[in-house]
Formats: C-alpha cells, sequence, structure tokens
C-alpha cells in the first residue's frame, strides 16, 4: 500500500501572556500520513466539519451584509467587520477545501491503482452523506462539490437558507469549543485584512503607490468593467463566455496560471473571444503568509506563464482575497512586473452557497450605491450560481446608458485624456 501525501492546517488558536488570540498560519506544505484508511477518513471527516463550521459563519455575515445594503456607504461597507469577516472566512474555509482537494488529485494522479480508486470514492461519499444531513450541510458543501465535480443526491430547486435556519445552527454550534475557537480566529484574522476601495488616482501606472491600485471608483460616470476571477473552468466559465458574445460585451478574466495550464482550451476560448486575460496569481494563495520564494512563483513566474500560454500581454494582477494591497513588499513586488492591481468596488459576494437571483439582488443594490454608478465588477467564473447570475447583471449593464469595456481599455483612455472613456458602441 502506498504512502499517502497530506496537508497539514493548523487550526488551534495560541494565547499569549496578556490573553490576546493568534491564529496559526495554515499551512499549504505536504507531510506523509498513515496507510491506514481509516485513519484517512477520520481526517476527511475532521476537515469537512472545519468547512462547515466556517461555511456557517459566512451564511451569517453574509445576511448582516445585505441588511447593511440601503442604510450604509458602500466604501464604508468594505471597511466594517462584517465584510472583513466574509473575507476573512474565505481565507480560511479555502486553505481546508484544498486539503481535501489536493488528496484527491493525488488519490487521481494513480489511475491504474484501485485501492487508490476505492480511497477516493470513500471521500466523494463521505462529502456527500456530509452534505445530507440538511440544507445547511448542503450549502456548506456546494464549492467543494462542484471543484470535486461530485454530483448531488438532492435535484429539488435551491431556496436560500433562512435565517432560522442559520440561527438554529448557530445555536446548536456555540456549545462547541472548536465552533468558539474558528469565530474567534475569524475576528482576529479580519482585523489584519483592509479594503482599498476609496483610493483614487488621476493615472494608472506599475506603483505601490495609489497610482498601481485600481478600484473603480476613478471610473467617469456609467463607466464599467466586469471581472471575473479563479478560472478558467470548463464548465462555467464558457457559459458566462457565451452569455457575453450574446451582448457583444467584452470583460476581464483573472486567472490563476495553475487553472489555465490545466483547462487550456477554455483558456484560450476566453482569449480567443476578445476578453482580456489578466493575473490571480498561480495557485490563489493569501501572499500575505508566503515569504519571498512564494512572492516569486505567486506573482512573477504565474504572470510570465500566464501570457506565454496566453500569448497575450498581461497588464494586471488581483491578489487573491485582496490581501496584502496595503504591504510594501507585495505592492512592490507587483510593480517591479510591470503589473497595475486592481481591486473593485462592488464585491458580489458570489463565492458564498446562495440563488442566483440572491447575487443579481446583492450586486445591483451595490452598483447603485457607487456614486457614480461607476466601477469595477467583482465575479468569480468558477460557480454555476455565477453562471446563471450573470445573464441579468449584464443585461442590466446594457440599460440607462451604461458602457461596459475591459481594464485596458478603460484604463488607456484614462491615461490619454480621452474626451469619452469607453464610448457608447
Amino acid at each position: 500500500m502506498s504512502v499517502f501525501l497530506f496537508k497539514l492546517l493548523p487550526i488551534l488558536m495560541l494565547i499569549n501572556a496578556c490573553g490576546v488570540f493568534k491564529s496559526t498560519v495554515p499551512s499549504r506544505s505536504i507531510a506523509s500520513v498513515s496507510d491506514n484508511d481509516e485513519s484517512l477518513l477520520a481526517e476527511i471527516d475532521e476537515k469537512l466539519v472545519q468547512v462547515h463550521l466556517y461555511q456557517v459563519i459566512a451564511q451569517k455575515q453574509l445576511l448582516l451584509f445585505d441588511e447593511q445594503i440601503g442604510a450604509s456607504d458602500i466604501n464604508e461597507m468594505y471597511q466594517r467587520p462584517v465584510y472583513l469577516k466574509l473575507q476573512a472566512v474565505r481565507t480560511q474555509v479555502e486553505e481546508v477545501e484544498h486539503v481535501i482537494i489536493d488528496i484527491m488529485d493525488e488519490l487521481s494522479a494513480e489511475k491504474n491503482n484501485q485501492n487508490q480508486l476505492k480511497r477516493k470514492m470513500a471521500i466523494a461519499q463521505k462529502i456527500s452523506s456530509f452534505a445530507d444531513q440538511s440544507r445547511i450541510h448542503s450549502a456548506s458543501m456546494e464549492n467543494l462539490k462542484s471543484r470535486l465535480k461530485i454530483e448531488s443526491s438532492n435535484k429539488t430547486k435551491k431556496t436560500n437558507l433562512t435565517r432560522t435556519e442559520i440561527d438554529k445552527e448557530i445555536s446548536f454550534l456555540t456549545s462547541s469549543t472548536q465552533y468558539q475557537v474558528f469565530e474567534k480566529n475569524i475576528e482576529h484574522l479580519s482585523y489584519m485584512l483592509e479594503s482599498r476601495t476609496s483610493e483614487g488616482s488621476k493615472k494608472f501606472y506599475p506603483s505601490s503607490t495609489k497610482a498601481g491600485n485600481i478600484t473603480g471608483n476613478e471610473f467617469p460616470s456609467k463607466v464599467w468593467s466586469l471581472t471575473f476571477d479563479d478560472g478558467p473552468k470548463a464548465e462555467t466559465s464558457s457559459q458566462i463566455l457565451e452569455e457575453l458574445k450574446k451582448r457583444d460585451l467584452k470583460a476581464t478574466f483573472f486567472q490563476l496560471t495553475k487553472e489555465a495550464r490545466a483547462n487550456l482550451d477554455i483558456a484560450h476560448k476566453i482569449r480567443d473571444y476578445g476578453m482580456e486575460i489578466a493575473s490571480h496569481s498561480f495557485s490563489h494563495q493569501q501572499l500575505t503568509k508566503v515569504g519571498a520564494n512564494g512572492l516569486e512563483q505567486e506573482i512573477t513566474q504565474a504572470y510570465k506563464e500566464l501570457a506565454k500560454l496566453q500569448k497575450t500581454k498581461v497588464k494586471f494582477f488581483r491578489l487573491p482575497y485582496g490581501a496584502g494591497v496595503s504591504i510594501p513588499k507585495i505592492r512592490e513586488k507587483i510593480a517591479a512586473n510591470g503589473l497595475i492591481h486592481v481591486f473593485w468596488n462592488v464585491d458580489t459576494l458570489d463565492w458564498v452557497s446562495q440563488t442566483p437571483d440572491k447575487i443579481v439582488k446583492r450586486t445591483k443594490a451595490l452598483m447603485k450605491k457607487t456614486s457614480k454608478d461607476a466601477g469595477i465588477l467583482l465575479f468569480h467564473d468558477v460557480h454555476q450560481r455565477t453562471a446563471e447570475a450573470v445573464p441579468q447583471i449584464m443585461d442590466y449593464l446594457k440599460q440607462d446608458n451604461r458602457r461596459v469595456c475591459t481594464l485596458n481599455v478603460i484604463v488607456t483612455q484614462i491615461n490619454d485624456g480621452s474626451k469619452t472613456v469607453c464610448p457608447q458602441k
């Protein structure tokens, strides 16, 4: 029996002499684990519980975020604890999900090994069984199941979780020491995150200053840029691409080099349809947690390989989770590679499990809150719910004299002092 490779994710909080919480950094290093199948499945059980705990926190924060939209300034919303906690949750839950995904990838690598195949099937069954416990468990597993292409046994039409369901689950989990630790962990991590949506520059160029960070608030009235992160993914990216083509719209796709390498056909199709290609790092690591070698791989090598794979010039970079936008060494690394960092001023929060109509409602509400009905929309082209939501947003963008262009078109015309930026077709 071969030895498995397993990634360790430290989850415990350390309390210093003053009683302040400190979170350990989630690790993506690989270590060996026992060949014992029961041990492996027990580890999977533990990871699924962790994913669930984080996703429940995300669902609660999403409810609170949506409640604030009507009464809050949009830039202030992105600085408030609710939004920062959502960002923190995403960094943590994806670390745990990647542990499981990487195990499955390793098992898949030995295609002719029947023992590995059985283990892979056993893990898939574990995930399905966990998801089948309740609607809220199903929501917690949605992203993981999609990434691993695990079919859902429940074919009923999906509806959004209710406040009652979420509060009931939180009430049940609150007695768990692990949940309390995770909640404190998220609170602590949220203090370390920062959203840069209020910065503005009259011109843009590679720089560690505000001129090297576009937020969308600088765009002229009615000018929008559609951006998609984390892909390409064959099924969902293709759907989004066809919807863009139907409406003669162009978008900017911030691609992970690892995913572009693995999905070259759709990566090239996006390029061939006239969409703009930008870099979103190599593997979506949180760059505040990597050293100099990590930054070299995730920024420099990632963008260079992506440009080579796509046979196109890459001008823009977006940090995974937007994390590190205020850290000089990270911004300097981006600028040193001739790249301009891109933030957003409308976060659709489509990464959380929800119905497409909820994404549409939130996105329109946030767009209306922008000062000039202009900016940068953040979507992720790896979710089916996003693929189903964006057609309505595309139609909305074509109303009321709004104009949609790629980032390069907008930035070039702003820098050139064009009288009309992103002119109506």
